[in-house]
Parts: structure tokens; C-alpha cells; sequence
């Protein structure tokens, strides 16, 4: 999908959510209306609820980050999506919450999640935390005749995303070279000083990038791939 696709899609969520966040102006009413979904069973508008219950308590009370939070991880989990569950967990450990909820939701996820199969192979979807319920994506396929191949979607949130989506977005793709674990993206349209590597331990991912003059040109500003990515399928989105 091309840039000017993904931007356009991205401008048709924020359009179809606007009547959703009139009725959502706090975290309270997120909250509730989140809940309501969850328990009627719609579970993508849950979603979307308490995203945008993260978005309205990101920066203040902790308590109320780890309610959100808490929120997503159990609704992955009922939507049977338990990557998903896992990587709004790895959001609530990396700020460095441990409630009640967060630890059994820990155990919960542990027990739903097949780590084994995550890890077996660098194929895949990984994801990358960006701030206000926003994700980076890469995603690694395997090519016919043996390797792999990567293809970046990064985006930088910016502090009005509900209305007018991420403040910038970026494209990246090439074939991978390497072992599986350690490996380097080619034929990427990089200049030559414009290295990225990657490094694979388990279902964690990271990515190391040369910043420099033209290194950075595949999206728009303050756009980057490098940063720490988790696994949460084994397969690849269409």
C-alpha cells in the first residue's frame, strides 16, 4: 500500500470515530462507553473506546493510564487476539505499572499467548509503541527461494491525531540479508552510509538506523524505523 492509500485510510478512520469521540470527551466516558461495547460483545468499538481512553490519560494519572490499559489487554484477549493483549502489557511494564490487574492480566496473557510459535521465525507482524495509541508497524514475509523480505510503516503520533491522524507516516521495504536473528535490509533505495539493521531475540525485535543527511527520506518529519518492535502474529497482514 502506498503512502498516499495508507494517509487515506487513515483520514477515513479519523472521520468515521469523530461521532464516537463527541461522546467521549473524558476518560470517565470512555470508560464507560468502552465497557458498555465490551459487554454487548463489540469488541472493536471497545477498542476503540479505551484507545481513546489512553489518549486522554496518557500524560497524568498513572492510575487511570493502568485502568485503560488494563482495559485493552482484557479485550484482546475476549477478541482472541492475545499478541495484541501482549503488546499493550509490554505498554503498562514499560511505564512501570504493577497493579493487581496488570499482574493477573500478566499470567493471563502468558497462558493465552503461543511464544514458541512467535519466536520460531522471523515472519510475521512486530509492532512499535509510538505514544497516543498509535503503532508502527513492520511486517517480515518470507520470499519464494528462501530469505525474507521487510516492509516499514512507521508513524510519529503527533499531539492531535483524533483529529487530524499521525503527524507523520513513512514507508520502508526491502529484502532482508542475514541469518534470521541478525540481519540487514537491502535493496531498500538507501544511500550507501544509510545502514539498518536488525536484531532478533525471541519475539522482541530491534532496529538499529544511521541518521544522517537523506538517510530518513522515506517518511515525513521526525519519521524513524529504528526503536524496539514486538512480535504479535506469526502471519503477515494482506
Amino acid at each position: 500500500m502506498s503512502i498516499r492509500s495508507k494517509l487515506s485510510a487513515l483520514l477515513l478512520l479519523v472521520a468515521t470515530t469523530a461521532q464516537a469521540d463527541a461522546d467521549c470527551t473524558s476518560a470517565a466516558q470512555c470508560n464507560q462507553l468502552g465497557s458498555a461495547a465490551y459487554q454487548a460483545g463489540r469488541y472493536a468499538q471497545a477498542i476503540e473506546a479505551f484507545e481513546r481512553q489512553v489518549r486522554r490519560v496518557e500524560e497524568g494519572d498513572t492510575a487511570q493510564l493502568e485502568l485503560a490499559l488494563n482495559n485493552l489487554i482484557l479485550t484482546h484477549l475476549r477478541a482472541g487476539d492475545p499478541g495484541m493483549a501482549r503488546a499493550w502489557l509490554g505498554v503498562a511494564l514499560d511505564n512501570h505499572l504493577s497493579g493487581p490487574s496488570t499482574r493477573l492480566h500478566l499470567g493471563k496473557v502468558a497462558a493465552a499467548l503461543d511464544y514458541p510459535a512467535l519466536g520460531a521465525s522471523p515472519v510475521g507482524r512486530y509492532l512499535r509503541y509510538g505514544g497516543q495509541a498509535v503503532w508502527s508497524e513492520l511486517q517480515i514475509s518470507a520470499q519464494p527461494g528462501g530469505g525474507y523480505r521487510a516492509s516499514f510503516s512507521p508513524l510519529r503520533a503527533g499531539a492531535r491525531v483524533e483529529e487530524y491522524g499521525p503527524a507523520a507516516i513513512g514507508e520502508l521495504e526491502g529484502k532482508l540479508v542475514g541469518d534470521g536473528i541478525q540481519m540487514t535490509l537491502e535493496d531498500a533505495g538507501l544511500g550507501a552510509d544509510c545502514a539498518v539493521q536488525l536484531l532478533r531475540e525471541g519475539i522482541e525485535l530491534r532496529v538499529l538506523e544511521v541518521f544522517g543527511d537523506g538517510c530518513q527520506d522515506y517518511g515525513g518529519m521526525g519519521i524513524s524505523v529504528a526503536g524496539r518492535y514486538l512480535k504479535v502474529a506469526t502471519q503477515v497482514r494482506p
